[in-house]
């Protein structure tokens, strides 16, 4: 019988659950658009309603960035991670050429079809469009930042989009920015703080 290799891990006591690379920047990604979607989209509810959504919110976001921050400087510490080979490293973050391409690609299309919308004389969709719009560009950004859950938070954002354009069809303007704007952010918050939870490795 041959000897197996003793496991570094195990002789340094480091566990072996680590959250994904890119995960921090992600995570605060997500948030923060997140956040703003609840902002911005609950100037129709009461008071008390808006003040309590939005309480909510900053409360995640903000732990979020905590463990966002911590991580980020745990990783610029030293205390590297397992790469996909097995080897020891972390990923440079990923704002290449890739990242501002796709950031750009969201901006034009967020501001050309929120104008496109209002000329048409159909402003209130412009929240169901930026909901597909920031959904689909998390496919993107999930290849760049080699974080495969955000291809499903990219999915389901985008289908809140869709959930907007269809309540306006359905003769139901009102729901748009709930089902769009406010159920959009809570789902970037959960997913937020889901790309942040260690997986094994």
């Amino acid at each position: 019988m041959t000897a197996e290799a003793p496991d570094p891990d195990h002789k340094t006591g480091l566990s072996t659950r680590r959250t994904a690379d890119g995960a921090e920047i992600g995570a605060l990604i997500g948030a923060g658009f997140g956040l703003l979607f609840l902002i911005i989209n609950t100037g129709q509810f009461s008071t008390l309603g808006r003040t309590l959504v939005i309480a909510v919110g900053v409360i995640v976001f903000a732990g979020i960035a905590v463990l966002a921050v911590r991580g980020l400087l745990r990783n610029r510490g030293g205390g590297g991670r397992l790469g996909e080979s097995g080897t020891r490293g972390r990923r440079e973050p990923p704002f290449g050429r890739a990242y501002w391409i796709i950031v750009l690609i969201e901006a034009v299309l967020l501001f050309a079809g929120a104008r496109l919308l209002t000329s048409l004389g159909h402003p209130e969709l412009g929240v169901a469009w930026v909901a597909v719009v920031v959904g689909t560009h998390f496919y993107a950004l999930g290849r760049v930042f080699g974080l495969d859950r955000f291809h499903v938070l990219a999915t389901v954002v985008t289908l809140c989009g869709i959930g907007g354009f269809i309540a306006f069809f359905a003769a139901a303007p009102a729901f748009i920015p709930v089902i769009s704007g406010v159920i959009s952010g809570f789902v970037l918050l959960a997913f937020a703080v889901w790309a942040l939870t260690p997986t094994e490795r």
